[in-house]
């Protein structure tokens, strides 16, 4: 057992004398024997190369050898992966574990690389531990600086003072950040127009473009720079473009600073245009300077009104919400013309700036409004006969007395109160007959009932335990040669939790009878003693509800002999065919009947032979039929 790191300089060998013993070594007896360890210590070849530095776009014969690594096993078998997984994977490693670069690398396309060498043996076992070679690329400069745009656009307001800054030049330097590779300069190379003194700066470190004297946009409008962008190898020249902006020096304008009353009816439509205003701008046109926005500053309650502007001076006052005589009749509003560039220094917007319209609401004979939009109810189906199942609210903008009526409602179970809007229940109300259902309630003007609203109430039934579960059979036959049970099902007409799972059993106890569950909704019937003779076994059994409803049910058995075919065999003669009371006494009273159509004919016949004595002879005899 190795008790200390060995140093194969210090310690190259070792020679151990070992000795064993039976029985422990505890007796004189004990038998022994002994031998001689030879251990020699050799250096560990399974040696980490380190880190290896590669030059981007190394110019070599490929594929490249860059490291080596050497197991502890002569026959081992090396293998090289790439720890990221990515497509590329410029290494290779040979039988004699030579790590190969197979071209050039990139450093602005991967960086690092993590190597894995595995030394196996011919089982493909691990001989010695993985190794991890990390390959860093080294940056040279290969890229040259790029132009963020082919043409910067830049703007400065007129009379800015000096050092004012107009804009940064954006280049990319696709080098690595932080080297000399990546470190910009800029420079001014050119200006156009020539004939004026230098107007602008940059900072040679950052692009940063600063103003050198005051600008006029009446002497220069545009200004056009070239700017040379170095690194410590290439060049590249951007182009700027620099516009003088005017300064904001002149307010907006209104044609006329009061417009006349306007009149509109309550009813008029949202988005319909009141009035078109219009104002002017002498400053620079199309620009922030000179562009104009409307606002209304004053007496627009509820934002009922806005402006929209096309933004060269014209504006269309429009009804954004809808007019309402009964709550504002009368609108005093204040329109206002501003410019989103700010005045220059010590210049206010003033009274040409401000215009005033008065909008007039004129009142229309409105339907009557109800207070909600949705109306739901939901209540149990028991819900007591006259109760108030909801009170509908509603009111006539103009005051006018309303009433109410009620539509849609097949069932006829509920009723308005045509004064109060209050709907009752007139009849009881059944889910399992319908559960959800619609009806329309109408508030109209009693004066002018044209002059009328609707809203539909959506009503729902919650379910009530108001049905006992039925036998959904109530009868059935049992033959004597084949006892099989018999499959008793009931059905409820209520939901859960009024409805399943069922219970079966007997109202009373009956000898040789079995009645067992099978699921939620059906039991088995067995009769457990064969029977000695033919007949019908009245059965009363009680089926409850999962809310514990129920009363006993008949259920009939008949008994009998059965065919080949399994029906119930019934003889040509005999109790079979016994008639019974009802047709007995329909064949008496048809004898009855007879009788009496005798009766009457008898009669009739016995009066004609009385005529045909009283006439006299003469000879001639009327036949009789």
């Amino acid at each position: 057992m190795r008790s200390r790191n060995l140093d194969p300089l210090e310690d190259p060998d070792y020679t151990l004398f070992i000795r064993v013993q039976d029985k422990n070594g505890a007796t004189e007896t004990a038998l022994s024997g002994n031998a001689r360890v030879h251990i020699v210590v050799q250096p560990n070849l399974w040696a980490n190369p380190g880190t290896i530095t590669i030059k981007e776009n190394l110019k070599e014969d490929y594929p490249h050898i860059i490291a080596k690594v050497q197991s502890n096993e002569p026959d081992a078998i090396y293998t090289l992966v790439q720890k990221e997984r990515e497509l590329i994977f410029p290494f290779q490693i040979t039988e004699d574990g030579e790590i190969l670069l197979t071209k050039e690398l990139d450093r602005e396309q991967k960086e690092m690389y993590t190597l894995v060498v595995f030394a196996k043996d011919h089982h493909d076992r691990e001989v010695d531990p993985p190794m991890e070679i990390y390959v860093v690329v080294e940056d040279v400069n290969d890229n040259e600086p790029v132009c963020e745009h082919e043409e910067t656009p830049l703007e400065i307001q007129e009379n800015e003072p000096i050092g004012s800054i107009v804009g940064d030049l954006k280049v990319y330097d696709a080098d690595k950040e932080g080297t000399l590779n990546s470190q910009l300069t800029y420079t001014i190379i050119s200006q156009d127009p020539s004939n004026v003194q230098d107007s602008f700066s940059i900072d040679e470190t950052s692009g940063t473009i600063q103003v050198l004297r005051l600008l006029q946009r009446r002497e220069q409008k545009v200004y056009n720079l070239d700017v040379r962008v170095s690194d410590s190898d290439f060049s590249t020249n951007c182009k700027v473009t620099i516009k003088v902006i005017d300064v904001n020096n002149e307010r907006p304008l209104f044609e006329k600073n009061h417009y006349d009353t306007h009149s509109l009816p309550e009813d008029a439509e949202v988005g319909k245009t009141v009035l078109t205003i219009k104002a002017t701008d002498a400053d620079e046109p199309n620009t922030g300077s000179s562009k104009i926005e409307f606002s209304i500053s004053e007496g627009n309650e509820g934002d009922v009104f806005t402006v929209e502007t096309d933004g060269q001076g014209v504006g269309y006052v429009v009804i954004a919400k809808p007019l309402d005589f009964e709550s504002h009749s009368t609108y005093n509003l204040t329109i206002d013309a501003r410019n989103p560039e700010p005045l220059m220094t010590g210049l206010d917007y003033g009274s040409e700036s401000t215009a005033t319209l008065s909008v007039s609401v004129t009142d229309v004979d409105e339907a009557p409004e109800f207070s909600l939009n949705i109306l739901d109810v939901v209540v149990p189906e028991n819900f007591t006969k006259g109760s108030v199942l909801l009170a509908v609210e509603a009111k006539d903008p103009e005051k006018k007395e309303i009433s109410f009526k009620l539509d849609g409602d097949a069932q006829g179970w509920l009723e308005i109160d045509a004064a109060t809007g209050e709907i009752r229940t007139k009849q009881k109300m059944d889910r399992e007959i319908q559960e959800t259902f619609e009806v329309t309630v109408t508030a109209f003007e009693k004066q002018n009932p044209e002059k009328s609203s609707e809203r539909v109430v959506h009503v729902r039934l919650l379910d009530v335990n108001d049905n006992i579960p039925k036998l959904i059979t109530t009868s059935e036959f049992l033959c004597m040669q084949n006892l099989k049970p018999i499959i008793i099902k009931a059905e409820d007409r209520d939901s859960d939790p009024f409805s399943r799972p069922f219970n079966f059993t007997f109202s009373k106890k009956f000898a040789n009878w079995k009645l067992t569950q099978i699921d939620d909704s059906s039991a088995e019937l067995r009769l457990v003693k064969k029977p000695v003779k033919e007949g019908t076994i009245s059965l009363k059994i009680t089926v409850k509800d999962k809310g514990g409803m129920g009363v006993p049910q008949l259920f009939e058995v008949r008994i009998c002999n059965c065919t080949a075919l399994g029906y119930c065999y019934i003889p040509p003669h005999g109790e079979s065919f016994k008639l019974s009371v009802g047709a007995i006494v329909g064949i008496f009273a048809g004898i009855l009947g007879f009788c009496a159509i005798l009766v009457i004919v008898a009669i009739k016949r016995s009066k004609k032979k009385d005529k045909k004595k009283q006439q006299p002879e003469d000879g001639e005899h009327n036949p009789m039929m």
